[in-house]
């Protein structure tokens, strides 16, 4: 890579009196082009390949003086000859030598003058900041040394960075590093979004709106905030505006949130593609979730006693269906959270985890299994201990899951787990192997059934159920007992079609099979009721107007595979269905 000096104007090379250093950045530019275009590097988010092509094929030569006080000097020395005096430097520019030290340029001069005595002045600018953080790829291994890091980790893998440097940076590296080192520096780069304040506003200082991570992290008064701005070198007018910022966006300070729950919250917001408009209530919403992780472990100690061993190998099929259900959407959640990672889309992986943790584990599992821990009678024996086991694999497998976002929690949380006998177990959460798909543990039919009875436990809590047909009643009356368990109902009454449905009842469809309905304690508002089917059925209605106009699209018939074109008619009768049950629902509450 060459160092030119010329001044440009309309591409004209003209002597100068201040130097001005270029490089040529255009065949550098074809081959980080090339690069992208091969995939021999990804840009992820995709998006920005566009800007990544745009810079690139629009390069012009790269300035590479800056007037600062910090930076490495311009490696140039310029030549004084004897009897000459240094007037201008720079003012002749076949006098500069370029070379990696100052003895080599020594050796330089001395060849290009021979027999004449000279003096070496080296330009005072430094070189653009990008210029040298464009080598960091290559130095932090040890270029220009032929060094064993450098053959071992030379291209490295991934390199993340904001995606407001992608040209001053990103493009830099790749630059220079195919250039000197001869390859792509990484195969991969992830560019997060840019983190602004609730509101969507950049930060800035004069309007208030900046948060320190350690405030968050450490939470702080408004009080101290205040401090904060009026120690900085605001104007007057700007002080004033950051100050009712500061006193609007947090009138009681920032709560402590901890650097899991400010690290989950980031890392969940990238969903938001370009931008974080970072709400602190959402950070301090995950600190009170690390709280639920506590008391979850906090209830698995107290069952599983300190006697419990957990054992190597566990046997699903002898378990209770609401332990195989568990496992089953742990399963699930692991398989959905590694393909998130593999592909980079974070949101998606914490959104696995969340789910699993706070809807499945804590609400459903747990108070499921309670009442098998709360009755001594020694017929539970066999359902409590492989409740035990069910309770030690899911927190075990739903810690190590966790870890990557949550690392201080997870990692004393995990140490109070008990330990298998005769286990290979590491000395820490962040050693051990990340969990992976189980097969044995999948069962789509029970995770079907579930979602019924889940269904009916989130509609209305009811105290009678009406079942279309004898499937469905069969899965009902199976699971009887976790409804009236997870509803607080003190009984749930099944009936079938033919039976007549209790009057003064609020009413719900669960889906074309299946009613619920729950007796009320006082008079029944008819219109409130008759108010919440029509939104069951507007929104019914949406769904299946949205399938019919898929299906009637044009080249439907043709492309769509026969599998697709029945499920989608699967779904279109489903909904007429609900939309029949729900008219029929609608007519006994008129009358």
């Amino acid at each position: 890579m060459n160092l030119g000096i010329c001044s440009r104007s309309n591409d004209v090379v003209e002597p100068m009196i201040k130097p001005q250093w270029f490089v040529n950045c255009h065949t550098m530019a074809k081959a980080g082009l090339d690069a992208v275009r091969s995939k021999k590097i990804e840009i992820i988010p995709q998006q920005y390949e566009q800007d990544w092509y745009r810079w690139l094929e629009n390069i012009r030569d790269w300035c590479v003086s800056r007037q600062l006080w910090w930076g490495h000097r311009v490696p140039a020395w310029y030549v004084t000859l004897e009897d000459e005096q240094l007037n201008d430097l720079g003012s002749n520019n076949d006098r500069w030598i370029v070379a990696r030290n100052e003895c080599d340029a020594m050796l330089e001069a001395q060849k290009k003058y021979p027999g004449k005595k000279f003096q070496l002045n080296q330009d005072p600018d430094v070189l653009d900041t990008w210029f040298s953080s464009g080598l960091f790829p290559l130095t932090v291994l040890g270029w220009p040394d032929d060094t064993a890091d450098l053959r071992a980790f030379y291209p490295t893998s991934v390199l993340e960075t904001g995606l407001d440097i992608l040209f001053f940076w990103v493009a830099r590296m790749v630059m220079m590093g195919m250039q000197l080192g001869g390859d792509v520096p990484f195969q991969k780069v992830y560019l997060h979004p840019m983190i602004r304040d609730a509101h969507g506003r950049k930060m800035s200082k004069s309007l208030g709106n900046v948060v320190d991570p350690l405030e968050v992290i450490n939470g702080t008064t408004l009080e101290d905030l205040l401090k904060r701005l009026e120690e900085g070198n605001l104007d007057p007018n700007e002080l004033s505006v950051a100050r009712e910022g500061k006193k609007k966006d947090f009138p009681d300070g920032i709560a402590e949130c901890g650097t899991d729950a400010l690290r989950f919250a980031l890392i969940s917001y990238t969903s938001q593609s370009d931008k974080i408009n970072l709400d602190i209530k959402r950070v301090v919403g995950y600190r009170q979730w690390c709280n639920k992780l506590w008391n979850a472990i906090r209830f698995a100690m107290g069952k599983l006693g300190d006697h419990y061993t957990p054992p190597a190998t566990i046997v699903v099929s002898s378990m209770p269906p609401v332990c195989k259900w568990i496992l089953s959407v742990l399963n699930k959640a692991i398989g959905k959270t590694v393909t998130s990672l593999e592909a980079y889309k974070f949101a998606d992986a914490t959104s696995a985890i969340y789910s699993w943790w706070q809807y499945q584990l804590c609400d459903v599992f747990i108070e499921a299994v309670k009442p098998y821990f709360f009755n001594d009678s020694q017929e539970f024996d066999s359902a409590r201990a492989a409740c035990r086991d069910a309770l030690w694999v899911c927190l075990d497998n739903g810690l190590r899951l966790l870890h990557p976002f949550m690392p201080y929690v997870t990692e004393e949380l995990w140490q109070r787990l008990p330990q298998p006998k005769d286990s290979c177990r590491k000395n820490s959460i962040m050693i051990s192997e990340y969990p992976s798909v189980v097969k044995e543990w999948a069962d789509d039919k029970l995770e079907s059934e579930f979602g019924i009875i889940l269904d009916t436990v989130n509609k209305l809590r009811p105290a009678f159920a009406l079942c279309r047909g004898e499937d469905i009643a069969a899965t009902v009356q199976c699971y009887q007992s976790l409804v009236v368990s997870l509803s607080s109902v003190s009984s749930l009454k099944i009936l079938a079609e033919s039976d007549e449905t209790p009057p003064d009842c609020s009413t719900a469809v669960v889906n074309k099979d299946l009613s619920v309905y729950l007796q009320l304690q006082g008079a029944l508002n008819a219109e409130a009721e008759l108010e919440k089917l029509r939104k069951k059925r507007d929104e019914i209605q949406k769904l299946q107007h949205a399938l019919s106009q898929k299906m009637e699209a044009s080249g439907y018939r043709e492309k769509a595979p026969p599998s697709v074109q029945e499920e989608d008619m699967r779904k279109l009768t489903a909904f007429f269905e609900q939309l029949r049950v729900i008219g029929e629902a609608e007519k006994k509450l008129d009358a």
